[in-house]
């Protein structure tokens, strides 16, 4: 699975648009004063930096795990440019 890159547009329209709405919610249907509205951004703010947070360490976690093999070329002891004496191969 490929990772796509992070899109601040989409995320700054989402948060603008939510922002919106929870404006128009405290106004217009009188759900949350104010101060309660500080309250519950606050609180929606710390548990998604925390999520946030738990979503790095576990994802960086993973690529540790997952690291690609890289083959180590063998030496070859019949290359006369080889300078490096080999097993078996008097120097």
């Amino acid at each position: 699975m490929n990772r796509h890159p992070f899109r601040w547009d989409a995320i700054a329209f989402g948060l603008f648009f939510l922002a919106v709405l929870g404006q128009w919610a405290v106004w217009e249907h009188n759900l949350l004063s104010p101060d309660d509205l500080a309250f519950v951004a606050a609180a929606v703010l710390i548990v998604l930096g925390v999520l946030g947070i738990a979503g790095t360490a576990i994802s960086a976690r993973s690529d540790r795990r997952t690291a690609p093999f890289t083959p180590q070329p063998t030496p070859n002891s019949d290359d006369p440019t080889d300078d490096q004496p080999h097993e078996g191969n008097p120097a």
